[in-house]
């Protein structure tokens, strides 16, 4: 709807600070030993074939073509300079350990035993208020996934169907979009990679270990190189498919309303609607 109301003369109004990132995740990597919930043989257990899967999308085309080109690269999910455990080095390590290269892909998914034809993945949507772009990400994964061997097949479903095989560690062959708001570092390692969290999709002892030392201490530093290590060895794991941090936006009447100061995520995406800023 931004676009019509753009040309009856309003305007956009951005938060200063991102306040969602997007990352594809992969379901069921579930590697500490003894958990009954593994499953061999999901292709993503192989590292090469997640970074396969990184190195296959052009990032710079989806955010161009789905979200109007606004919006920040996203190296681990959920990290951003202004949490604990930012790491620099990831911007310059990205481009050769992520970035698109449909050759390199092709290479990584062959040497993981997965040459054209031969790896199938099923990608999740589900689309919901504030989320409506989710349905397009999947169907451009399903783009990218193909044009380096891999076939694919796109299902919209419902999130409560996504969420639910989360919770019960039965997402083992299905990868899935999803926008999340901003939160600490502690509380999203919680959540989604430690292993007696609520619905993570990934898990191992390095990460289990590191978690719960980063729980036990509230200095500063400790904390800091705590979730750095942590985010490090994120990084290096391609546990899932880190894409973009995305920006609130509201659309006024110039006329009425002024600006907008959003300084993050409150009960909901949208909030502080009492530092709208009266037009003169």
């Amino acid at each position: 709807m931004q676009a019509d109301a753009l040309k009856q003369g309003m305007k956009v109004i951005s938060s200063q600070l991102p306040i969602d990132w997007l990352s594809v995740y992969m379901g069921g990597q579930y590697h500490i030993p003894g958990d009954p919930a593994y499953k061999a043989g999901v292709p993503w257990h192989d590292k090469r074939v997640r970074q396969a899967l990184n190195m296959s999308i052009n990032r710079g085309e989806m955010l161009d073509a789905i979200f109007q080109g606004k919006g920040k690269p996203v190296y681990v999910s959920c990290y951003d300079p202004t949490l604990e455990g930012w790491n620099p080095e990831w911007a310059t390590k990205f481009e050769s350990q992520y970035g698109y290269n449909p050759d390199k892909a092709k290479a990584l998914l062959t040497e993981a035993g997965y040459p054209p034809g031969k790896l199938k993945i099923k990608v999740l949507g589900f689309q919901s208020p504030g989320e409506e772009e989710l349905p397009q990400v999947a169907e451009a994964l399903s783009l990218f996934f193909h044009d380096v061997g891999v076939e694919t097949e796109v299902q919209i479903v419902d999130w409560a169907r996504i969420r639910g095989m989360v919770r019960k560690k039965t997402a083992h062959d299905v990868i899935w979009p999803n926008l999340i708001s901003i939160r600490p570092i502690q509380e999203w390692i919680r959540v989604s990679y430690y292993s007696k969290g609520p619905a993570h999709h990934y898990e191992d002892e390095f990460v289990d270990k590191k978690y719960l030392e980063l729980t036990q201490t509230i200095d500063v530093e400790t904390r800091d190189k705590l979730a750095r290590e942590i985010g490090d060895y994120l990084f290096d794991q391609f546990p899932d498919i880190p894409l973009f941090w995305l920006f609130n936006e509201i659309v006024a009447d110039p006329k009425v309303v002024a600006n907008w100061t959003y300084p993050g995520t409150g009960g909901g995406r949208t909030t502080h609607f009492h530092l709208l800023k009266a037009a003169k």
